[in-house]
């Protein structure tokens, strides 16, 4: 009897398929899947068996952002449900705040 998932249950907001989500990013950034398996340190195969998981492992996705010099993670964030909140960089709040004021004093 095989075990039962329950993160597999997609349910009401369905998660990313994250295999298909790395084919498409490894595309967009002209990296083959044998380069992405070099610089992660394993077999061209196993990174094509990423691409027919419909998740990966945390670790997984940290090794293949640090080898690709890219954040995979940040892009994942991008497919939460419309309205999710995310939390934001207190910064990005001030530095809105102050364009909001240049675009004031811009106007006048």
């Amino acid at each position: 009897m095989s075990p039962v998932h329950s993160y597999k249950n997609q349910g009401a907001d369905p998660h990313p398929h994250v295999g298909q989500f790395l084919r498409g990013k490894l595309r967009e950034l002209h990296v083959s899947s044998a380069e992405a398996a070099r610089r992660i340190g394993v077999k061209e195969s196993t990174v094509h068996a990423y691409y027919s998981r419909p998740s990966l492992q945390f670790g997984i996705l940290w090794k293949l952002s640090m080898g690709l010099n890219y954040d995979l993670l940040s892009d994942l964030i991008g497919s939460y449900p419309p309205n999710f909140p995310v939390k934001t960089d207190p910064r990005i709040a001030e530095l809105e705040n102050e364009v909001e004021i240049l675009r004031g004093v811009l106007r006048r």
